[in-house]
């Protein structure tokens, strides 16, 4: 495999798994089973958010990124959308 498609595999790889923690996250929350949740240190939360958003949607919950102050790793906090945030 030469460098570049080996390097996109290893970013698709990447991408998956962030998705696959988040949605484990949405599918928590979404269940009842908690009220919230918060999946951390995310490196790619913009490819992760375009792909999980509208399944978080359907699902009943809300995502908000939680950016850091370098802006290069974020959390984000899954909640049901019934819940008001604790800041309002």
């Amino acid at each position: 495999m030469n460098e570049p498609a080996a390097q996109a595999a290893d970013l698709r790889s990447a991408i998956d798994r962030e998705v696959e923690l988040v949605m484990s996250a949405v599918n928590l929350v979404a269940s009842g089973a908690a009220p919230s949740a918060t999946v951390g240190g995310l490196r790619l939360v913009d490819a992760v958010l375009e792909i999980v958003s509208a399944r978080a949607g359907v699902a009943g919950v809300t995502l908000e990124p939680l950016w850091g102050p370098d802006e290069v790793v974020t959390d984000v906090r899954i909640r049901r959308e019934s819940a008001q945030p604790a800041h309002a």
